[in-house]
């Protein structure tokens, strides 16, 4: 099964482009026209320009905070591969996990943030023990793909706590 999100990249991307072209027209034009003239309920243009950029501003805390990822994900040949990255314009490191189906043992979620960020953690089996690989974010999934990695996972190990 392999699980590819292209499509779900493109579209956060064109989300965050729309939202600062909505939001920068919608501060021009309040500041340059004459359609916010009056104070609506005592809140001039300005701090209403204020409020919008604010709100545009913690959209896009949120959104980093949440730490979507592009993920690739395949189990299809003799290894588990997991690629990905952040979508974070300050973080481009780019990550692979490859693991033999053999020295797979399973995975484990934890929920962060008030249950905002949601990372996924792979176990390998090492001579030395069990390794566990850094966390990857999985909260840009959709409950389907989510279904899916997890009963892909779930064939190959366990769900380990």
């Amino acid at each position: 099964m392999i699980i590819d999100l292209h499509k779900t990249v493109i579209r956060k991307k064109l989300q965050g482009f729309y939202a600062a072209i909505l939001f920068t027209l919608a501060i021009i034009l309040i500041l340059l026209t004459n359609i916010y003239e009056n104070d609506i309920a005592g809140i001039d243009r300005y701090e209403f320009s204020i409020i919008l950029a604010s709100v545009y501003i913690l959209m896009n805390i949120f959104n980093f905070l949440r730490d979507y990822n592009y993920i690739f994900y395949s189990d299809e040949k003799e290894k588990l591969i997991l690629r990905y990255f952040s979508m974070n314009i300050f973080i481009s490191k780019k990550s692979s996990i490859e693991i033999a189906r053999s020295e797979f043992s399973g995975y484990s979620t934890r929920k962060s943030l008030l249950g905002l960020r949601e990372q996924l953690f792979l176990y390998q089996k090492t001579k030395k023990g069990l390794a566990r690989y850094p966390g990857v974010s999985i909260t840009g999934l959709s409950g389907e793909e989510k279904q899916k990695l997890f009963g892909s996972l779930e064939r190959l190990g366990r769900k380990l706590q």
